[in-house]
């Protein structure tokens, strides 16, 4: 007897969770990388890591703790991501090297820009999606993601419209193309370090 694959009205379900989730991570982290710029928001972001991987070294070591785990977020796991490394630790490394790499004021507009860049894109992408890109995504999502970005980092000081134009570029581009690891170690340093090269260049 094989288990019941999930409805797409179930996987529909479980990735608009998990998206805002990852928006509401992302704004967290950007407040903590704009407002604690120093070493006590890179001492946050450390420890948000540790936990992360604390978790996933305790759900394979203790089977209890991988029940309460699956009880807690399963219904959000992907299928890789119940034997492997969970978006959630990803995001919390991608976060951490973003914040330890760049300066605080691109650091914290790459974090917001990319978390709510890809949002937009799974969520457009998936409702109006209808013009297909190489690799799959939608032309649809990836205008999202563009003008989400573009929206998000402006207003950041220090970042004019075209440094935040080339950032929106640099997001979109990565959302949309399929890498070999998961995006959420990408995303972030990509948007910020385009971020900080492009108010650099201009």
């Amino acid at each position: 007897m094989t288990a019941r694959e999930p409805s797409g009205r179930d996987v529909g379900g479980r990735e608009t969770a998990r998206k805002l989730v990852h928006v509401g991570a992302s704004v967290a982290a950007a407040a903590v990388a704009a407002i604690a710029p120093g070493a006590l928001g890179r001492g946050a972001f450390a420890a948000a890591l540790l936990v992360a991987l604390a978790v996933e070294a305790a759900r394979r070591f203790s089977p209890s703790i991988a029940r309460a785990f699956d009880r807690a977020v399963g219904t959000m796991l992907r299928h890789r991501e119940r034997h492997g490394i969970t978006g959630a630790t990803t995001l919390a490394t991608g976060f951490a090297a973003t914040a330890l790499l760049a300066p605080a004021p691109y650091a914290a507009a790459g974090i917001l820009a990319s978390g709510l860049g890809d949002a937009a894109a799974a969520l457009v992408g998936r409702r109006f999606g209808r013009l297909r890109l190489p690799g799959g995504k939608s032309l649809e999502g990836a205008i999202a993601c563009f003008a989400t970005a573009l929206l998000v980092a402006w207003p950041f000081p220090g970042i004019p419209l075209a440094a935040a134009a080339i950032g929106a570029c640099a997001t979109a581009i990565v959302e949309i193309i399929r890498l070999p690891v998961d995006d959420n170690l990408v995303l972030p340093i990509a948007s910020a370090g385009a971020l900080w090269a492009g108010a650099t260049l201009v």
